[in-house]
């Protein structure tokens, strides 16, 4: 009985410390936003450029002045292969940064495994972060 009151404590304790996405990012990156994206790396912007169209969320376009938020991404890459990918959230009017999210990495297991690490973690950055708060 003490360690299941351990680990639901546990639980508890770590779902209230998880960040929780600020109302202003939801109201700048509402359905049918346009967002424009960028990164150190032009082949994670095409990859989560077809995640993100797949998605069918957020329009993405080409210049930053039709944009109504930007998302930049950073990855690096660890280990045997694994990329590990962040956005900000950024107000492409005045560049202010205004959200980070949490790092996802790309997937390891068989279900969904692609040996393109860089693409399929922008997918896991979709799936994992985006999806589940934007609908």
């Amino acid at each position: 009985m003490k360690v299941l009151i351990l680990v639901l404590s546990f639980l508890f304790i770590n779902v209230n410390l998880t960040d929780e996405i600020p109302s202003k990012i939801y109201e700048m990156a509402k359905r049918n936003q346009a967002v424009y994206l960028e990164s150190h790396d032009d082949n994670a912007v095409i990859h989560l450029k077809n995640a993100i169209e797949s998605w069918g969320y957020w329009k993405v376009v080409d210049n930053k002045s039709e944009a109504d938020f930007m998302l930049k991404i950073y990855l690096r890459f660890e280990g045997a292969g694994v990329c590990i990918t962040n956005a900000t959230f950024i107000n492409p009017k005045t560049d202010n940064v205004v959200y980070s999210t949490e790092e996802v990495t790309s997937v390891k297991q068989a279900k969904g495994f692609d040996f393109n690490t860089k693409r399929s973690a922008m997918r896991q950055l979709v799936e994992q972060i985006f999806k589940p708060n934007f609908q």
